[in-house]
């Protein structure tokens, strides 16, 4: 790979770096749903206007459609991981890839590659043997609206190729959104407090888990086909309970550990195949 498309997967891996927390983060904070999604968003727009240095947004079909899809992926995630457990929000928004997949062959009639589907597949095994033990069929709504999430992240990723839609502006809208949508709900929060504990995490969410995130997915998703990207942030739902067997001494089973190496593996090997595709038709 030459140096831009390095930058570009790396990015994408330091976005998921920093979205692993937002399950520990979440269940840390002791806020309605609302009230998480208006704060962290408001946060995380002002760490991208500083990174952007502007606050103006282009009105292109692309910027719009892409920062709405953002703005209902990021929403419904804290829903769902107040619904369920955070391990199966993860799990189940990082069906993903196989969305992109079906996306690209409805609208842009792109059949998927043999070596696509064979990622795809082993990395959603890696997922369920990583999460075998951790699924819980008895939280059905948080479930669905996990699963919803994987929908709409995967359309993140098909709009910001649109060629209308730049990243950073449709990554705005949808702080935007966010921000209005759910803003006036916080000064109707019953939950919300002084409590400087939980406006820490607040503060850790937005300004990392979400705003740094999404400065580095900016750069990445540039530089990153969409599939290899999505495969990259699956990465995420392997430190998420890295992070919560660190908080509450959890330590992780066999199917877990077995789990990991078959999708780093498959991530490591899919991103190899792909620079090695891509230097030999260059």
């Amino acid at each position: 790979m030459n140096k831009p498309d390095r930058i570009g997967p790396l990015s994408i891996l330091g976005a998921a770096i920093c979205w692993s927390f937002g399950g520990l983060l979440i269940k840390s904070i002791p806020w309605s749903a609302m009230s998480i999604i208006a704060l962290r968003s408001l946060l995380a727009a002002s760490v991208f206007a500083i990174f952007r240095k502007s606050l103006k947004l282009k009105l292109t079909k692309g910027n719009i459609i892409g920062g709405v899809f953002l703005a209902v992926t990021l929403s419904l995630f804290v829903f769902a991981n107040q619904h369920t457990t955070a391990a199966a929000a993860v799990l189940l928004q990082f069906t993903a890839p196989v969305f992109i997949i079906l996306i690209d062959f409805a609208l842009y009639r792109k059949k998927p590659k043999l070596s696509e589907i064979l990622a795809v597949t082993l990395t959603l095994l890696g997922m369920v043997l990583f999460f075998a033990d951790q699924l819980d069929p008895g939280h059905l709504f948080g479930n669905v609206l996990a699963i919803v999430s994987g929908f709409t992240f995967a359309c993140v990723f098909v709009c910001n190729k649109r060629p209308d839609t730049e990243p950073e502006q449709s990554l705005m809208f949808g702080f935007y959104i966010n921000a209005i949508v759910w803003i006036p709900f916080v000064f109707f929060d019953p939950g919300m407090s002084a409590d400087f504990k939980a406006w820490g995490f607040m503060v850790i969410m937005g300004v990392v888990q979400v705003g740094l995130a999404y400065v580095f997915f900016s750069i990445g998703i540039k530089r990153t086909p969409a599939l290899l990207a999505s495969l990259i942030v699956a990465i995420e739902p392997l430190l998420n309970p890295i992070w919560v067997a660190l908080a509450t001494s959890e330590k992780p089973g066999p199917f877990a550990i077995a789990g990991g190496i078959v999708i780093i593996v498959t991530i490591a090997a899919y991103n190899a195949w792909s620079a090695k595709r891509d230097t030999s038709s260059g």
